[in-house]
């Protein structure tokens, strides 16, 4: 059994959290009042408020250069996880080799060389894209040029001068209090306070000169240290026995499962939502909470019953996968929020009762970071690779359930006597009926999928409550519980392909009749086999929006035209080319545009009169080299799942897109999403450029598109007042004002459909 140390608040200075780093043997919980500890404080305080801004804002400075893909915060947790752990490396030799004097000498000279290298960051970041650079390279690259120096000083800061502080004879414990309020603090106030108040721009200056000020207080505090040198100032080497290396293991696999699952809720989150600090926060929040929660000591009275959450936690978290249903963006986002927070505390809680004493402490929070770098580095790097499907969301679940069955843990329950056991039961049963309930609510119960679900569900929780005997026992039943999930509810596509931007599905559809490609959850094309396969289909038939605006090109330009369509998908838009145009599209993902290519998967663009160009990179960054007058139509396509780009919808992106039109010519947005009402912010953007606005909401009810799967759909053309005024008067609406999107603030999460 392991040796507890006195409790305390985590340290969280860093953008996957570890407890701080203490040194030197255990000592008398009696305070001692250490001279400068003010400094100590609000140094500590404002090097974990920093680091977590900085971590946000750096996200959402490299996001839009790679097209809003989910997989750059994920990237960007794996770099902030590989800088932590060099932090606490550094940390631990200046600790253990050099001692306070000049270990802190050494630090400053580190922090007056990261605040001139912070002074000269980069400002251009779409500069920094290297064509043919794998996209996951690229991201690290321009994360180490913008964020990589102030990221490993502040990394290092908090256990550096925790340990300082405890070598001087104080309790640290005060400073990880500090420390966990900054880091929160920090966490929360970017999405809600610097993001939506400060510009973009404003945030790195601001950013870089609160730096200044950390480092005037680092100064404060060696130059206090050097005046009150502490009794014996050289590093603390303690003799103590070994750790035995299959325990060291085993803290590793506990510190990736958390970290790694964290990467993984808020891919799935962002692939249908946004890519946003909003929607990253949440997961993010939940995984510190977890490491205050089971390293306190009120923290650890809720282990026992968190535990028997478990497996019904593990097993409903791939539910949105495998039974995909409309569901209500807020029970879906809650749903899975709450059962990572289950398993994040109770993986957390069997890695706390496990601390080693005083002495092991440095060695095991270097662990711990360890395993934070791997698993993201695993979500982010290793898994697109070797998955052609999200697939480590099963591998993370499994392998956190056999952890927990070797590990120490809280206790069991059952044998406090038979209603415990009882109590138990139903405790373990009642998320499994939750969850039955919600598909059902949401689904309908007379549809029959929905009430096969929810029967398969309470059977499976049945099943894996009969035969918890044992944690090893429970694990294996709920591994065979999530495996048979993943083989009744996977799909059968002729293609699947993963990469940076996504996972993409080529299926068969309409009895062998068609062919579907699916982004994530959401249908971005379809293509039928038989008479009509020269046809649009889906958002794209000629009776619908996009229909009124090829036929508005055609009376304009009846001897043709130059287009140019953002977002390949599958290439329908290709339908509407007529042999005197040309069309080029513009597409971020290879694999998309391998698809569209190959025949054997979709015909549109080898169909067409005229071979499409299509130039590979992001949209607005390639239309910004365009010539000015290069278009009289540009078709705005481009949705990874229902995730939003949201930089292609800003007064910034939408000035390019005009520049690129010749007199007369139009911006078509399509904006149809099942979460999001971009309709009004999209033209209350434009309006505040004095441009015009129409939309069309269309709802297919001919009976001559029943035959080419129409759907619903949203669009909206900007251009020229005198422009949109044709579409006006034949039919289109007036857009509703909503809030005007800039680069600086394109916050889109306040658009966001609850239900």
């Amino acid at each position: 059994m392991s040796t507890w140390i006195p409790d305390a608040a985590t340290d969280t200075t860093h953008g996957i959290a570890a407890p701080a780093i203490p040194s030197g043997s255990a000592r008398p919980s009696t305070q001692v009042r250490v001279h400068g500890r003010p400094l100590f404080i609000t140094a500590i305080g404002l090097s974990a408020f920093l680091l977590f801004t900085l971590e946000l804002l750096a996200g959402r400075l490299v996001l839009p250069v790679f097209g809003g893909t989910p997989a750059v915060w994920t990237t960007a947790l794996c770099f902030f996880t590989a800088i932590v752990f060099l932090g606490y490396l550094y940390a631990h030799v200046v600790v253990t080799r050099l001692g306070q004097r000049r270990g802190g000498a050494v630090h400053l000279v580190i922090a007056g060389l990261v605040v001139v290298a912070t002074f000269l960051a980069p400002t251009d970041l779409g500069a920094l894209r290297v064509p043919g650079m794998p996209e996951a390279v690229n991201v690290l690259l321009v994360l180490a040029l913008i964020a990589g120096a102030p990221a490993f000083l502040l990394s290092a800061t908090s256990p550096l001068l925790s340990a300082w502080f405890s070598g001087r004879g104080g309790d640290p414990w005060w400073l990880y209090a500090a420390s966990n309020a900054a880091s929160l603090v920090g966490l929360l106030a970017y999405p809600f306070i610097i993001e939506p108040n400060i510009p973009l721009s404003g945030q790195r200056v601001l950013l870089t000169l609160t730096l200044v000020l950390f480092a005037i207080t680092l100064v404060a505090v060696v130059v206090g240290g050097r005046r009150n040198p502490p009794a014996v100032d050289r590093p603390s080497v303690a003799a103590v026995a070994p750790l035995a290396r299959r325990r060291q293991i085993l803290w590793l696999i506990a510190a990736i499962i958390p970290a790694g699952l964290l990467s993984a809720t808020t891919t799935y989150l962002a692939t249908d939502l946004v890519s946003a600090p909003l929607l990253w926060v949440g997961p993010l929040a939940i995984y510190l909470a977890s490491f205050v929660i089971a390293f306190s000591a009120r923290g650890r009275r809720v282990l026992p019953v968190v535990e028997r959450l478990v497996p019904a936690a593990a097993t409903l978290m791939w539910i949105p996968y495998v039974l995909p249903a409309s569901w209500p963006i807020a029970v879906l986002v809650a749903f899975l929020l709450a059962s990572y927070a289950v398993i994040a505390i109770a993986v957390h809680g069997r890695l706390a009762l496990d601390r080693p004493d005083e002495a092991h402490l440095t060695g095991f929070y270097l662990v711990v970071s360890l395993g934070g770098l791997l698993a993201t580095a695993f979500v982010a790097l290793v898994a697109p690779i070797v998955f052609d499907a999200v697939y480590e969301y099963p591998v993370l679940l499994v392998a956190g359930l056999c952890v927990m069955a070797v590990m120490p843990g809280p206790g069991d329950a059952r044998r406090s006597g038979p209603v415990a056991m009882i109590v138990g039961a139903g405790l373990r049963l009642a998320p499994y009926l939750a969850a039955g309930v919600a598909l059902a609510l949401v689904g309908g119960l007379d549809q029959p999928r929905v009430a096969a679900a929810i029967l398969l569900i309470a059977a499976i929780g049945a099943a894996i409550i009969a035969l918890s005997i044992t944690p090893r026992v429970l694990a294996i039943g709920t591994t065979a519980a999530i495996v048979t999930l993943v083989i009744l509810g996977s799909t059968h596509p002729l293609l699947r392909v993963r990469t940076f931007f996504g996972v993409v599905e080529v299926r068969e559809g309409y009895d062998g009749l068609a062919h579907t490609e699916f982004s994530g959850t959401t249908l971005h094309g379809l293509q039928f086999l038989d008479a009509r396969r020269s046809e649009p289909t889906t958002y794209y038939v000629r009776s619908g929006p996009l229909g009124g605006v090829m036929d508005d090109l055609s009376a304009r330009l009846p001897d043709g035209g130059s287009i140019g369509v953002v977002g390949l998908g599958v290439g329908t838009v290709a339908a509407y080319e007529r042999p005197a145009d040309s069309m080029t599209f513009f597409e971020i993902d290879p694999a998309v545009i391998d698809i569209a290519r190959d025949p054997r998967d979709f015909t549109y663009l080898a169909d067409a009169p005229n071979p499409p160009a299509v130039v590979l990179g992001d949209a607005r960054l390639s239309l910004a080299a365009q010539p000015d007058s290069s278009y009289d139509l540009v078709v705005l396509d481009a949705f990874s799942s229902d995730a939003v780009p949201a930089h292609l919808l800003t007064r910034e992106a939408i000035s390019t897109y005009m520049r690129t039109l010749r007199p007369g010519g139009i911006v078509a947005f399509h904006l149809s999403n099942r979460f999001y009402d971009l309709a009004p912010a999209v033209a209350s953007t434009a309006r505040s450029l004095g441009l015009g606005a129409a939309q069309w909401d269309y709802g297919p009810s001919d009976a001559s598109v029943e035959g080419l799967a129409a759907r619903p759909t949203t669009w909206v053309v900007v251009g020229r007042p005198d422009d949109t005024a044709r579409f006006t008067r034949s039919g289109w609406s007036d857009p509703t004002d909503g809030p005007v999107l800039t680069d600086d603030f394109s916050d889109i999460v306040r658009l966001l459909r609850i239900r």
